[in-house]
């Protein structure tokens, strides 16, 4: 699965690639907009919010 992430102003893109789908359920029901800390998705990605 993949979680594909953008800041519109810059043009910037993050594409993440999750292999188990219970890591997702740190985004779901989350409104747009809304910071979410991606500690779930692994240790690479410990201290990041997006």
């Amino acid at each position: 699965m993949n979680l594909n992430i953008s800041f519109p102003a810059t043009g910037c893109q993050k594409l993440i690639e999750v292999d188990d789908e219970y890591k997702f359920h740190t985004f779901y029901e989350k409104h747009m907009a809304t910071e979410v800390a991606v500690d779930a998705l692994g240790e690479e990605k410990k201290g990041h919010v997006v």
